[in-house]
């Protein structure tokens, strides 16, 4: 039963131009234990790291969105986890880091676009999830903080990601104060990149739209996108890593494919959308 799992795969399927279901899908991982405000554990950090490795090898997911299940998105680490870590050594508590970065590696890696769409509390470590994700779109609902120095540590872990989408005053300030923002906070600082009203179904209408908008392109281009934007951000600046990557992207079988139906007018055959009336945001 998936109301037993800790965090588990929805896919919705998607229709061709004619209308009929094809045997491509939009998968959302959802964060399951809404009775705990979906925070994590050691067993979910697996889990999820599991369901994100599932997605990477599965051909016929087009999009990812990272959902949690109830009145929140996550409220970080469980407490009863945090007590079991208090007393762990450094060894032990070097191997619970290891799957926290298990996990945002396993999303950062995804090839496909990746989407966070969160409400109520985002703390700790739950950023880094809505970092790691290409981008964010946030209910008005949305408290999010980096509490960890509340309590004498540090989002160590999740910092790589922050710094991709923070400006350095702004992380600064939310690291070494653990204020709590808004969601329009957010949306001045670029870590979501819009918020809507979801109990007047303006969040739904949003996420519906922009996945729409992503199932009119490529998706060997949004691969070889990612692809790209990972090595020129690890600092790969040589001319031909760019030259290479257009020319391998033209040459490509899609390319060729989609350079061939825009001369002609027709419609690319990766162009899909979602069937009318399904709903996009888990309750």
């Amino acid at each position: 039963m998936v109301e037993s799992l800790a965090a588990y795969l929805h896919y919705i399927p998607l229709a061709g131009a004619d209308g009929r279901l094809t045997e491509s899908r939009v998968a959302t991982l959802v964060l399951n234990r809404p009775d705990a405000a979906n925070a994590f554990s050691g067993d979910l950090l697996v889990r999820i790291t599991e369901l994100l490795q599932e997605v990477a090898k599965d051909p016929t997911v087009r999009i990812l969105t990272l959902q949690g299940s109830g009145r929140h998105f996550s409220a970080g680490a469980d407490l009863h986890w945090m007590k079991a870590s208090a007393q762990l050594k450094f060894e032990g508590n070097l191997a619970e880091a290891k799957k926290l970065s298990a996990m945002f590696e396993s999303l950062v890696a995804l090839k496909i676009p990746t989407i966070a769409i969160v409400k109520g509390a985002v703390f700790g470590g739950a950023v880094g999830l809505l970092a790691a994700c290409d981008y964010a779109f946030s209910d008005e609902s949305a408290k999010v903080c980096l509490s960890e120095a509340k309590i004498g540590l540090i989002p160590a872990v999740i910092l790589p990601y922050l710094q991709r989408k923070i400006a350095a005053a702004n992380l600064h300030r939310m690291v070494m104060t653990s204020q709590i923002l808004t969601a329009e906070q957010l949306l001045k600082m670029g870590l979501v990149q819009e918020v809507a009203n979801s109990a007047k179904g303006q969040l739904e209408a949003l996420v519906r739209a922009e996945i729409n908008a992503l199932l009119q392109t490529s998706p060997e281009a949004q691969s070889a996108y990612k692809i790209l934007w990972n090595k020129l951000e690890l600092g790969t600046q040589d001319e031909a890593v760019t030259a290479d990557a257009i020319a391998s992207i033209r040459a490509s079988e899609m390319g060729q494919h989609g350079l061939q139906s825009f001369f002609q007018k027709q419609t690319p055959s990766w162009v899909l959308s979602l069937p009318e009336k399904t709903h996009v945001l888990i309750p």
